[in-house]
């Protein structure tokens, strides 16, 4: 059927572009430059802020790690978001032997509410804002603060994170994903002129910006993809750079992987929802052609539901017609997608083996990987939608991290 044919072109339409984005912007912004810094520039300070909830296996480890980076016009503050385990006992101990700032709440109102609470102790005219979980490169503050040099108008430098459990299968996974489709996503849309969402965890702002725009939203599932948006119809811009680097953990357990999912997914039907129609009012093409993806990626799952319950109805593919020959739709669909994902990857992975030559190991994942993933976000799609639209406007957004995987690796 006719109308069907966005069911296979648009999934190829995004794949090309995000290899055709990935790529230029590479060979405009990263080949040839060299991967080590040739100065080291500090006379900018940061406020690091660590919300944690029920952190306990990671959070003495994050910290240490911010304690030891050589940037030296710093400081650190720790936001207990009222864990219920031993997230603040450690604190404390850890306070009485290092020099931070410890914001204890006494209630759980979410990672937005506790990064409110932080930032207003903040000294510092930019705050970088990590997840407990996360270990920092030596580098990679240097990176991030040299963009917002001579740039008063730059919100957001969104850094590289990669993965630090990488001994299941679902970590391996993980890592070719970020390595490759994440990364891939983020080129192609820092080109275009506008980044959907900064790094949760691990960002650098502009505090002037962040009060400009009202900080974080407590009552939005994924206070990064919301801010990021704020910060886009504000007319502050949104950098990604790929030399700064943060190793992180994800979930290593199938329940948990899903709700996460859900979760991100929930987060960006939040909004759509909400900005829908300022961003339509912005005439900024870069941001109304990212709501417009958006949006059409959501269509693309219903109309996949409605041709799985025709296909279930008629016990047939229907035939797609092309001049004169014959297809299946679905087989044809599964064909192309496949085919052109396998580019995808392959040149992804090429390009990030700039900084982690083994993932080009995960070329393994090519021939499936990536029509799963949009399979997996088609699901969890389904299950966010409502839970957006039934959102409680001015309360508290909160949501438990998910298991952390093998911490050792």
């Amino acid at each position: 059927m006719k109308y069907f044919n966005f069911l296979l072109f648009y999934p190829i339409f995004m794949s090309i572009y995000w290899i055709v984005g990935s790529l230029i912007y590479y060979l405009s912004k990263e080949f040839g430059r060299s991967k080590k810094l040739s100065r080291y520039d500090d006379e900018l300070g940061i406020s690091f802020l660590i919300a944690c909830y029920n952190e306990g296996e990671t959070i003495r480890n994050t910290l240490h790690n911010v304690l030891a980076l050589n940037y030296k016009n710093k400081e650190i503050i720790v936001i207990n978001d009222g864990s219920s385990d031993n997230t603040a006992d450690i604190v404390r101990e850890m306070l009485n032997e290092y020099d931070f700032k410890f914001v204890d709440l006494l209630n759980n109102r979410g990672k937005a509410n506790a990064l409110n609470a932080g930032v207003t102790h903040a000294k510092y005219d930019y705050v970088m804002c990590l997840d407990a979980d996360a270990i920092v490169d030596q580098d990679a503050p240097y990176w991030m603060i040299r963009n917002f040099k001579n740039d008063p108008n730059l919100g957001a430098v969104t850094g590289n994170p990669r993965i630090r459990n990488k001994s299941s299968i679902l970590g391996k996974i993980q890592t070719i994903e970020y390595a490759s489709i994440i990364g891939c996503i983020k080129r192609s849309q820092s080109l275009c002129g506008a980044i959907n969402t900064v790094s949760g965890v691990f960002t650098l702002f502009n505090k002037r910006a962040l009060e400009k725009v009202g900080y974080w939203d407590t009552d939005m599932i994924t206070e990064d993809i919301a801010v990021s948006w704020k910060l886009h119809l504000h007319n502050f811009q949104i950098k990604y750079e790929p030399n700064a680097f943060c190793w992180m953990l994800v979930p290593e357990m199938l329940g948990s992987l899903w709700k996460q999912r859900v979760r991100w997914a929930q987060g960006g039907h939040e909004v759509i929802l909400r900005d829908f129609i300022a961003t339509m009012k912005s005439k900024r093409f870069a941001l109304i052609f990212l709501m417009i993806e958006q949006l059409c990626s959501i269509i693309w799952v219903y109309l996949v539901l409605i041709y799985l319950a025709f296909i279930i109805i008629s016990a047939n593919f229907f035939d797609y017609y092309f001049f004169k020959y014959s297809f299946s739709i679905f087989l044809l669909s599964a064909f192309t997608m496949t085919f052109i994902n396998i580019i995808q990857f392959t040149i992804a992975l090429a390009i990030d083996s700039r900084y982690e030559k083994k993932n080009l190991f995960g070329l393994i994942f090519l021939s499936w990987y990536p029509v799963m993933y949009w399979l997996i976000n088609a699901a969890v799609v389904i299950f966010a939608l409502p839970n957006a639209i039934k959102r409680k406007k001015g309360g508290y957004a909160t949501w438990s991290s998910p298991d952390r995987g093998n911490i050792q690796q």
